[in-house]
Formats: structure tokens, sequence, C-alpha cells
């Protein structure tokens, strides 16, 4: 017995084995201390850092930062350790591996857990793992920081396969796999791939359904439905933590709610609320990054689109020979290549892309074979989440279905970046391609059909390469979105609009020139597949010689292609990666500021960039989910105020935005790219007394009103919140009146006031109404949002001890339930793992 156990593991632990070595030799630099250069790790790294620091000296889990946009929860960035201890089985399934190793192993690992459900062979699973793994988009979202999205791809296979064994049947492993794989990928809580996920699982339940229908299995359907509902909900509660509070916090950020204003600034970003039939994102906003229909063509070809934005065409281009042409030197004329904007890029994202999405021609290949040979009820699911992922993947190219969508299917809305649906066809292709591949070498079909489905397959697939590649090339324009900029400044840059079209010309040259020989690069690799499994087939080749050439050939295809975006140049060593967020000596003048808490604006930075939340109170920062309330604020006072004081000619009302905002310091440009800090001495401080409330008939009027109203004397409140205040409520005006900061943490603030008359205290932090209470001497009053965005208390004439704590409830609702419900997962888990392995020895030994 124990013999027979060894024998059954070893090829399992074999192929660990060597998902450990791939993700190892690919991502070797971290042997050596070095961490991937990840862009948007810099803007995490900015927005947890005041949390961080706050739970190590304190003890105390942070719910409020103070560090981005005036204030904001923590809950989407960092809140100290997790109570759900799932997060411990999320490192053990990836071996405790360091980043980003873990990420391609856990992907390996989990196609091929699915491909062991759907009883694939051997080396084919083993080369669906590898192609699932290395696909260029998965490698690039490492690249630039994804790491949440990145986690829920990799896990993506495992949650099908939970559903898929569950429906075979196998109801104890295929319970404790669902619930495993399932609370997995909630606790990674990618809400957008867990979404995508959700479309996939509705589509594989009908479609499991029907074959159960057609097999005269309904019970058995239901059954394992009813199973799998039920992990399904027992896997959400151990991620209740985060999932109940980011519920409430949506409700007040840009991706939940509403503006409530009607009125637009022109300085207003594209998140702004236009779209008064949507209750998320404005439509406009949420398909950014739509891509192109032509540009799916980047599954079989790399370069159809021009590969990244940053990308640009080396010495002896086109691009190159009309540099030269038209004078400059050759030396000169390759500094102009590297630091001229010369994108390669030409597909149908306006914003650009880091990269295309690149499942390899191989895998191509056997998909559309795939299309000819496989019957399996699999295909029922496969085929429509695939047409589904590029449908939505086109956003705003195919309006026709996806207008529709975006304002019926629910909770659409609140999500941006369509181009993130093509994970789905991603996943669908490998999935196919190994169905191909083991009907193949099944013998189930006659190999003359199968020699006859393989030449078709092969001439179709060769003939879109041929026909929108190769030929394609020459007939398609290469203009992009950015052509006419790139023209007026090459106008004026190289003397005259000749010579500007004659480098445009050489661009779209090589765009052309990389579609050619990415097409060929591509037509080889699948007669190199065509010809081994016709090799195959024909007994020429045993089937291992057919694993080796096409995992062989799988691997290197979209190796060579990944190594354009996750290489060694993206790796650097720590202390590098830490070096931008090292303090100017601007910063660390503004440090030996005593006042525990003011804010501070970087004028080099813009405000969407969170690296100077990594030293200050920042007015700025970077957040995928801001407040509505800030992001108004940001697009009707703090916008416009950059762009006056950027032109030297900042008004009155900017510095009293800036003031009631207690912004004490603005750090400037100076010489020698040198920051400047300069002291504000007109901040307003975190509270103050005013003279008179200006009641606004509706948030139209109160943000008009802000945007003359002096501040410091003056408070304006939407009239809704008249009856909290108690009526027409005026405060009396009293010189002497004081309040001021005497404690502050993140979840806590005290003050001291004194006035000898009834009055009304405007403070300098953000409005948010769910979790943050007011005591004046321990009785609790009434927050009331004062100037659109800040908090506003009517304090009585006397002297009092004010404090304000943030205290969500649901939060702590939430961590309850999660750290419960999580021990009780892991029990389950294991339970019913070890309670198959007893039913299943039970039956073999009865079978004996």
């Amino acid at each position: 017995m124990k013999q027979n156990w060894l024998k059954a593991i070893l090829p399992h632990l074999a192929a660990i084995g060597i998902f450990l070595i791939l993700a190892t030799v690919y991502c070797a630099p971290v042997l050596e201390g070095k961490v991937v250069n990840q862009s948007d790790m810099m803007n995490v790294q900015g927005m947890a850092k005041e949390a961080k620091d706050y739970y190590q000296q304190t003890g105390d889990v942070p719910l409020w930062s103070n560090s981005m946009f005036g204030g904001m929860p923590t809950y989407v960035v960092y809140t100290g350790p997790n109570p759900n201890k799932i997060s411990v089985l999320n490192r053990a399934v990836c071996l405790f591996l360091p980043d980003p190793i873990n990420m391609l192993f856990l992907a390996m690992l989990c196609m091929y857990v699915l491909a062991c459900v759907l009883d694939i062979k051997y080396w084919i699973r083993i080369a669906g793992a590898i192609a699932f793994a290395f696909c260029t988009y998965n490698v690039i979202i490492i690249d630039v920081g994804h790491i949440t999205k990145m986690y829920d791809i990799a896990l993506m296979p495992a949650v099908f396969a939970g559903i898929l064994l569950t429906y075979k049947k196998r109801y104890l492993s295929g319970a404790a796999l669902t619930l495993l794989a399932t609370s997995l990928f909630i606790y990674n809580n990618h809400l957008q791939v867990i979404y995508y996920a959700l479309i996939c699982i509705l589509v594989l339940a009908i479609a499991a359904f029907i074959y159960a229908k057609k097999q005269q299995d309904l019970p058995g359907f239901f059954k394992a439905s009813a199973i799998l509902v039920a992990m399904g909900i027992i896997s959400v509660l151990p991620n209740m933590n985060s999932l109940l509070i980011t519920h409430e916090y949506t409700d007040y950020t840009m991706r939940g709610s509403k503006s409530e204003l009607t009125i637009h600034s022109p300085e207003e970003s594209g998140t702004t609320k236009k779209d008064t039939k949507s209750t998320g994102l404005d439509i406009d906003y949420a398909y950014d990054w739509s891509y192109g229909v032509g540009e799916s063509f980047t599954f079989l070809i790399p370069g159809y689109a021009g590969n990244s934005s940053s990308a640009r065409p080396g010495p002896g281009s086109n691009t190159y020979e009309a540099l030269v042409k038209i004078g400059a030197p050759e030396a000169q004329a390759e500094q102009i290549l590297q630091q001229a904007p010369f994108p390669m890029y030409h597909g149908d994202q306006p914003k650009g892309t880091s990269g295309p999405v690149y499942v390899g021609a191989i895998i191509c290949l056997l998909v559309m074979i795939s299309f000819l040979i496989v019957r399996s009820w699999h295909m029922w699911w496969l085929i429509p989440i695939t047409i589904i992922g590029f449908i939505l993947s086109w956003g705003n190219h195919f309006m026709v279905i996806n207008e529709f969508l975006f304002y019926h299917l629910p909770y659409y809305n609140k999500f941006r970046a369509p181009a993130m649906a093509l994970i789905i066809p991603s996943f669908s292709f490998v999935v196919m391609a190994i169905l191909a591949l083991q009907e193949i070498v099944s013998g189930t079909l006659s190999t003359p059909v199968l020699l006859k489905k393989l030449q078709y397959g092969t001439l179709a697939t060769a003939g879109v390469i041929v026909v929108f590649g190769i030929a394609g090339s020459s007939m398609m324009s290469m203009t992009s979105h950015h052509d006419a900029q790139l023209l007026t400044s090459f106008t004026q840059y190289f003397g005259g609009e000749e010579n500007a079209r004659s480098i445009i010309r050489g661009l779209e040259k090589d765009r052309a020139a990389l579609i050619m020989k990415d097409s060929f690069r591509s037509l080889v690799f699948i007669l190199i597949a065509a010809g081994a499994l016709w090799a195959y087939l024909k007994s020429k080749i045993k089937v291992t010689v057919l694993a080796v050439v096409l995992i062989g050939a799988i691997t290197i295809d979209l190796w060579q292609q990944d190594k354009k975006y996750l290489n060694g140049d993206s790796f650097v060593d720590e202390s590098t990666f830490m070096a931008e967020l090292q303090p100017s000596a601007a910063d660390l003048e503004i440090k030996k500021d005593p006042d525990p808490y003011y804010r501070v604006w970087n004028l080099t930075a813009p405000l969407d960039n969170a690296a100077p939340s990594y030293f200050h109170k920042n007015i700025g920062g970077y957040s995928p989910a801001k407040l509505w309330i800030y992001q108004d604020m940001l697009d009707h006072l703090l916008v416009p105020a950059y762009q006056h004081i950027a032109s030297g000619k900042p008004t009155a009302q900017d510095m009293r935005i800036l003031n009631m905002l207690n912004t004490k310091y603005l750090i400037y440009p100076g010489q020698n790219n040198q920051l400047v800090p300069q002291r504000n001495p007109d901040a307003y401080g975190n509270a103050w007394f005013v003279k008179g409330i200006v009641y606004a008939p509706d948030a139209n009027s109160e943000m008009t009103t802000l945007q003359s109203l002096d501040v410091k004397d003056s408070a304006v409140i939407d009239k809704r919140f008249q009856p909290k205040l108690g009526g027409a409520f005026q405060p009396v005006a009293d010189s002497a009146a004081s309040i001021k900061l005497t404690k502050y943490g993140l979840n806590n603030l005290e003050y001291a006031s004194s006035n000898s008359q009834e009055g009304f205290a405007v403070f300098s932090d953000i409005y948010y109404p769910a979790g943050w209470y007011a005591y004046i001497d321990g009785k609790e009053t009434d927050i009331i949002r004062t100037n659109y965005g800040l908090r506003g208390l009517k304090i009585p004439a006397g002297q009092h001890k004010i404090e304000m704590k943030f205290a969500p409830p649901t939060y702590f609702k939430g961590v309850k339930i999660a750290g419960i419900s999580s021990f009780l997962v892991i029990l389950l888990v294991i339970g019913g793992f070890v309670a198959q392995a007893l039913v299943d020895k039970k039956q073999t030994q009865a079978g004996k």
C-alpha cells in the first residue's frame, strides 16, 4: 500500500519540482536579493507608510490614514495583521516562496490541478500549466505590481477544478478543493477578477445542467450544486473583515456612489461623474483601456499592435534611417531614439499599454484544432466564456453590447479597464488547447480523421497569420492615437513638417515590420507544433518526443516574449527600489516641525502620486477608490489651484482652500532640480471657530459658494444638515474663542476648546460618516458636513474636551466573523480531503 501511495504521488512531486525550477530560473535575480522594480508598488509603499508606522508604534489597528487626500480609510491599503487565518494557507500553497517566484509557481500549480481533474495526460498537464502561467499578460502585471490581480488569476484554475471535481461526484474532495481555492481567491480580493470568474462559473453551471439533463442525472447535478453553493457561502465568511467594510466604503467612493454635483469644472478628471445613468463610474472613464477588436490578434501575433507603449525602434530601424536622412549624426540618432517618444504601440487604447496579451502561437493552433475534434461537454462552457471575455474586453469599441451591459449588469459599472477581461480567454484557450492534445493522443478518433483535422486547423491558423499579419501589415493603417501630437512636436523639434512626416512614416514602417516579423515567428512555431503532431500521428516519433517538442516549443515561445517585459532589468536591489522613497532635503527640513498634524503639498508631484505620502500628510495621493467628496474637491478646487500656482498666478481663494486643509508647507521645484520647502504661515490649523454659517440649498450651491467664501470667518453647509444643528443656527462671534489639538492618532483625535458663546468649529479633517463619532465632554454629538468635504461641530459655550473617534462597527463585526470562520474553513478543508481518502481506501479494499 505504501509503495502504491509513493508511486501515485511521485509524478505530482516531479511536476511541482519542474514548476519550481521554471519559476525560479525565470526570476533568478530574486536569489541575489533583488526585487521587481514595480511602479505601482511605489504607490503602495507611500499609501501604507503612515498606517504601518502607527501599528508598529502603538499596536493599534490603523483604520484611517491622514497621509492621502486629506484623510481616508485604510481598508484597501493596510489594517495591520489579518484576522483571517487563510493568509497562512495563501503563503503555504506557494511554498512560502518569495515574490514573484510564488505567483508564477502558483499559476502553474493551479492549472496542473485543473488538468488533473479533467483527467488530462501527465505531460499535457505540464504543458498547459506552463502556457497558462507564462501568458504575457501575467508577467506584465507582475512587472507593474498588480499583485492581488496576479494571485487571483493564478488561483482561477483551482476554483474551476474544485467545481468540476464536485460535478464528477467526488463530493468530499470536490467540496474541500472548492472551499480552499475559493477562500484563497476571495482572500486576495481582486474584485474585478472575482467578478469575471463568477460570470464564467455561471456559464459553467448552465453547461453542467444541460449535460446532466442529457445524461438523465439531474439529482447528481443538484446535489453537487447545493454543495458548491454551501462551499461558496462558507468561503466568503473568513473574508468578511474585508468584504463587509469594503462594501460599506464603496458607497462613499467614486466606484460605488454618485457625485452630488451636476455642475462641472473644465479641470475635472475622467473619474468625475458626468454619466447620470450610472450608479458607479462614468462610462467614458470606466471604458478607458478598452482592447481593440483587431488588437485581439495579439493572442496569436504578439506585435500586432506594436507591443508596449514604451517600446521604441532601435538602431538600423526605418525611424533611425529617417533621422539620419534629415541630418542627425548616427550617434545622435541613437540617442534621440532612446530619449524622444517614438511609440511602437498603435493599438486602440488611447492611454497606451504595458504590453499585449499573447497566449502563444501553439496554444492558438491547438484551440483551432479543438473546435474541430473536441466533443467534450466542457466546450459548452469554454467557448461561451471565451466569446464573453473578448466582448467585455472590447469595451467602448463594441458598444452595441457593452453599453447595455454597463448600465444593466449588476455591479459591472464599478469596474474599469475592460481589457482585463482577456484573462478569461487567456484561461479558456489553455484549457481548450490541452483538451485538443488529449483528444489527439488518446486514440479516440482515427488517425486519418486526426490528420485531416490537423491539416484544417493548421491551414486555418496559418491563414489568419498570412491574411491579418503578413498581408495585413502592408494594408492596414499603422497610425496611432498619438501621431498627430507627435507630428506637432516633431515639426518644432526637427525643423519643419516635412522632416516630421518623414520620421513618422519611418515609425509606421517599423510598426509594419514588427507585425511582419512576429507573424513569421508565430508561423514558425505553428509549423513546429503541426509538424511534431503530424510525425506523431504518422508514427514517426513516439509520444515522449512529441511531449518534449511541444513543451519545449511552448516554453521557448512564451519565455522569449515575456522577457521583453519582465527581465533582468526589471529587478533591482531593494536599496535601489527604496531610493525613490528616500527623503529630499526639503522633506527632512519639513519633518523637523514638532507639530504632529499638518498637511503638505508637493507641487512637483501630481495629485495622483502617493510618493509624497511616504513622508507627509499629503493633500494628494493615489487610490483607485477615492472618496467622492474629495474627488469633487480635487476637480473644482485643488486642480485649478495647482494650475494657478504653476503659472505663478495663485488667487486668494486658492490659498484659502489650502489654508482650510491645514496645508502648512508647500514644496516647490528649485534650482538644479532641488526641492525647496516653503512654509505657509496662514494655514488655519487643525480646527477654528467661524463667525457665521451660509446655508446652501444643494450641493451645487455649496460648491459654488465655497469657491468664493472667506472660509476663515464663515462656513458653508448644505441645508439638509440644518436639523442636526437645531434649525437655522448661527454661531455667536467670539474673537477670543480657541480650539486646539491636544492628542493625535489615526483613529482618534482630541481637542480642547474655549468659547464664551455657543459656537461652530470647522475641522480640517475629511468628512466620512461611516465610522467617525464626535464626543463633547463624553457626550456624543453630530458631525456636520461642512465646506463640502470637511467636518464641523456645534460647540456649547465654555471649556470642553472634544474627541473624534473612528470606530466603524462594520469593521469589528467582520473581524469577529473572519477570525472564527477561518479556523472552521481550515478544518473543513483538511477534513474533506482526509474523508475522501478514507472513502477511496475503503472502496479499494472492497473491490479487492
